[in-house]
């Protein structure tokens, strides 16, 4: 009887988190399921009943996004540079991760508090230096440019938090590769990106959405419609045609459709690389 009683209690204990988890769930998934039914209707149809489902499934919203605005070309343009950008930060990063963590290096408590201090900094105090420095070193409308003002704002966290993954390595493996005479590199890429794969996996997520998603600079830097990256294109888009709801939701599906494939595959690393994060922390 006492073990009733006390699976009982579990699952009333239960009870309110198992509901809180499931309006989290629909809180999510309901904005996504109505865009996407949104951008399967036309004008006539949204008037008519906004949250209804559509009467017939179309895709003239998304032909007309990639023949008439070029959304093809900016989604592949925003992989691109978000690639790029992702594995230049993951290199420099784990360099200087993997030497703080485990090397004496000389003021690494210094530098790991200036890493700090730069994150502190909002991004829109920088635009104006950064516009003039980018158009002095002739960079503005060069995708070489935005590419260099995303791995300089994605290094000082991407290198805070790498070191505390790198951290929670047991040190006695890191010695044991040096007397069987692995160099820094070696080490790096043998035994310490493997054994931190999680936080490592778990950065280059936040990187890359952090690209994926940015507006501002990306819209600042690449003026150019051939060379503009996804999120300016749809923004421009979403300003002149406001009223075409079923084109924006479109746009807005495409942009969020890659994001939502790479959480969905990549979410147990994502909480595996938290974890150890916070746990060292």
């Amino acid at each position: 009887m006492s073990n009733i009683k006390r699976n009982k209690l579990r699952i009333k204990g239960r009870a309110p988190v198992l509901i809180g988890l499931v309006v989290l769930s629909i809180s999510i998934i309901f904005p996504l399921f109505f865009i996407l039914m949104t951008s399967l209707k036309n004008n006539v149809d949204y008037s008519r009943d906004p949250f209804g489902l559509p009467d017939t499934l179309m895709l003239e919203n998304y032909s007309s996004l990639i023949n008439n605005f070029n959304v093809g070309r900016a989604f592949l343009n925003s992989l691109f540079v978000c690639t790029i950008t992702v594995a230049l930060v993951l290199l420099i990063a784990g360099m200087a991760g993997y030497a703080l963590a485990k090397l004496p290096v000389p003021g690494g408590r210094f530098i790991t508090g200036t890493f700090l201090g730069v994150m502190l900094f909002p991004g829109p105090v920088l635009i104006i230096p950064i516009y003039v420095l980018l158009a002095r070193l002739g960079l503005i409308g060069d995708v070489k440019g935005l590419i260099l003002v995303y791995v300089s704002g994605g290094i000082p966290f991407a290198t805070f938090f790498l070191t505390l993954v790198f951290k929670s390595i047991p040190k006695e493996i890191t010695e044991a590769a040096a007397l069987d005479g692995a160099g820094f590199f070696r080490t790096l890429r043998s035994i310490i990106a493997p054994l931190g794969a999680s936080g490592v996996i778990t950065l280059a997520i936040m990187q890359f959405l952090g690209a994926w998603n940015e507006l501002l600079f990306a819209f600042m830097i690449l003026p150019s419609e051939t060379s503009r990256l996804l999120t300016p294109t749809l923004a421009t888009i979403g300003t002149r045609y406001v009223s075409d709801q079923p084109l924006v939701s479109a746009g807005l599906f495409i942009s969020a459709s890659l994001p939502l494939v790479i959480l969905m595959f990549a979410s147990k690393y994502i909480i595996e690389g938290l974890q150890v994060t916070l746990k060292k922390n």
